[in-house]
């Protein structure tokens, strides 16, 4: 396995791992989509496109899916830019326990610093076809992510510095879980 396909695989795992746990949308079409604590509410809810191309510094799509598929993910208006990914789980355990069940990651792994989450971590897997750079942040049981990919020729301190903010955006935005 390739380097950058095992990046993207960890990713992906991240992704999964993170959205196995949401909570799938309400029956009632008409309904809020709602959190495994009932909360009605998205991660996408404090993010508009707009902000989100300011963090990236480039225009950007947002999507959120439908009331039976819900998404919060943000692509490029234009060709080579950097797409993120958001999703959410509620984990009792924290970021710690979270972390450790998804075993080894490849990239750099560092813990950051965000104001408002109790806890957060950036990974960062640069290859020579793309950056991969996937956050973690936990803000009282709830732990958000980002996972954000640009194929080459890429910038990577964008990508990570935009993967940044939103974290800081997602713990400025997080729901209280006993709400």
């Amino acid at each position: 396995m390739t380097g950058t396909v095992r990046a993207l695989a960890v990713v992906l795992l991240a992704a999964v791992v993170l959205g196995a746990c949401a909570h799938k949308p309400a029956a009632d079409p008409s309904a809020a989509v709602a959190s495994a604590r009932g909360v009605g509410w998205s991660p996408c809810d404090g993010l508009t496109a707009r902000s989100v191309s300011d963090l990236a510094g480039e225009p950007m799509t947002e999507q959120t899916g439908t009331t039976d598929q819900p998404r919060c993910a943000f692509t490029p208006k234009s060709k080579g830019g950097a797409a993120y990914d958001v999703n959410y789980l509620w984990f009792d355990g924290g970021l710690g326990s979270a972390w450790e069940s998804m075993g080894d990651v490849a990239g750099t792994v560092t813990d950051i610093d965000v104001p408002g989450a109790q806890a957060a971590r950036l990974v960062v897997n640069a290859t020579r076809s793309a950056v991969l750079v996937s956050g973690f942040v936990q803000t009282k049981g709830l732990v958000q992510s980002v996972n954000a990919v640009q194929l080459a020729p890429y910038d990577e301190r964008t990508v990570a510095r935009a993967t940044r903010g939103l974290l800081a955006e997602l713990a400025a935005h997080a729901p209280d879980p006993s709400s």
